[in-house]
């Protein structure tokens, strides 16, 4: 039998209006199908450039998630007497996260991405001093909680809710208040500071622009809870469900923008092996010609499509890939050159797609990024941060499939401006740029104009793969 003073308390009146003391429990309910629903968000895709913050998040959302069942109780059960296992409880959970958060942001901003989880603690202590401050900070939280434990500095009282319904609350000693606001106050600077110069830190423009809305979105978070649980409840009144149910959200929202800078800056970073490569050269050997002749080239390959043409590129891209150059493909998905590369490890591909009107990452293929089919501007962004990111003296190879496609979706004209302005782009003498065109697809005059771009042509029909044309650039 349970003891009375945990039964659930509701005033005697002549008209009890049920809804009001139902509402405060249905909104947690929500509230942690919300965070479940993060969590396993979280839990089933693949965070590839910060895979070490991957468990951190998922710890967050379960103490979040322990906080709001925390809330639950106390509107469930309306008891004063359950005040001090609430208060401890829930206040713990709260700074328990700061400290997850805090060593979040000290992470990304302080371990290189694309490092494994054994290699994250040692690379923290290698920095001395934002180990030095990340435990300080940690000290003084615990000091507050155990403040909390052996002191409890607070009592309880009833105030009506939002809803009508009279609910108890925590009240905390002025000190043990001060104690939180520094303890806040320190979250919205610090961490945030370290995810500020964290996207600074980063080559992509996009990527830096999510890890900038990152600590926006925290110190939302801490601004949300002082009003509800600060301001509200100091002036007697309590809507805190609805302060843990946006809350809630804005960790969602967090845990989806993370996800994004993760697989973009994994994108864009260099493959690294997992054991000895060593150096192939099927696409060159098949030509007659030295290995190093694709080095800084931009070549025009006009293909059979009776053919398999798509070995040509798969060659090009293996023999790239053993040569240490990062390769991207640009292609429609199902397509010959698709099928036959993505079974190659290492290759990443900007899938051209009628669907989507910015660059966006794929659900559960982090090699990939869907790419608007019809847009050269976004295409000769992507190639630029493509090259740009890979920082000298590594190399990049670009496969592009294919030019008639573009012919015949965006015209001539645009395809034309388009593939000279890529090779623009490309001409660093570190980036060999490989073009796909259809023989036979266009009239003489547009084939003319498209081989006179490039210095270096072949054709892979019937008699195999040839060089028809090549000088230096």
């Amino acid at each position: 039998m349970l003891p009375t003073p945990l039964l659930p308390v509701l005033p005697v009146t002549a008209n009890i209006n049920i809804f009001s003391y139902l509402l405060y429990p249905l909104v947690h309910i929500i509230t942690l199908e919300i965070t479940g629903l993060s969590a396993y968000y979280i839990y089933r895709q693949k965070i590839t450039a910060y895979q070490y913050t991957k468990g951190l998040l998922l710890a967050v959302h379960a103490l979040f998630a322990g906080v709001v069942v925390f809330e639950f109780l106390r509107t469930a059960f309306l008891s004063t007497n359950f005040i001090t296992t609430y208060t401890i409880g829930g206040t713990t959970l709260i700074l328990a996260d700061v400290i997850l958060l805090t060593l979040l942001a000290q992470a990304v901003y302080l371990v290189p991405t694309g490092i494994g989880n054994k290699s994250v603690l040692r690379l923290l202590w290698a920095r001395k001093v934002h180990v030095l401050l990340l435990a300080v900070y940690t000290g003084f939280i615990v000091f507050a909680a155990v403040y909390l434990v052996a002191v409890q500095p607070f009592t309880s009282t009833t105030v009506p809710s939002v809803t009508g319904a009279t609910v108890p609350i925590t009240v905390f000693t002025n000190m043990y208040l001060l104690f939180l606001l520094v303890v806040l106050a320190v979250f919205m600077l610090y961490p945030s500071s370290l995810l500020f110069l964290a996207s600074r830190k980063v080559k992509d423009p996009s990527v830096a622009r999510v890890l900038y809305i990152l600590p926006v979105i925290w110190s939302g978070i801490g601004v949300d809870l002082l009003f509800f649980n600060g301001y509200l409840l100091s002036n007697n009144f309590d809507a805190t469900p609805f302060g843990y149910l946006i809350a809630s959200v804005a960790f969602g929202v967090s845990a989806l923008v993370f996800r994004r800078a993760s697989l973009l800056t994994a994108f864009f970073e260099p493959v690294k092996p997992t054991g000895r490569v060593t150096a192939e050269f099927p696409f060159t050997d098949e030509l007659g010609v030295q290995g190093p002749f694709l080095n800084g080239r931009t070549l025009l390959l006009e293909t059979d499509p009776s053919v398999p043409y798509e070995t040509a590129a798969s060659n090009f891209a293996r023999q790239s890939l053993s040569n240490g150059s990062a390769v991207y493909v640009f292609t429609a998905k199902g397509s010959p050159i698709y099928n036959a590369l993505h079974a190659i490890s290492g290759v990443r591909f900007y899938i051209l797609s009628a669907k989507v009107s910015y660059p966006k990452p794929e659900d559960n293929e982090p090699s990939q990024i869907l790419i608007p089919a019809n847009d050269s501007a976004v295409m000769l962004d992507l190639i630029d941060k493509t090259i740009t990111a890979s920082q000298e003296p590594a190399t990049v190879a670009i496969i592009f499939d294919s030019i008639s496609d573009m012919v015949l979706s965006a015209g001539f004209e645009a395809t034309y401006k388009f593939v000279k302005q890529v090779n623009e782009t490309t001409g660093n003498g570190r980036t060999a740029a490989l073009y796909l065109m259809t023989l036979g697809a266009h009239d003489e005059k547009v084939v003319s104009f498209i081989r006179s771009l490039f210095p270096t042509q072949l054709i892979d029909d019937a008699n195999g793969l040839r060089l028809t044309r090549s000088q230096e650039s």
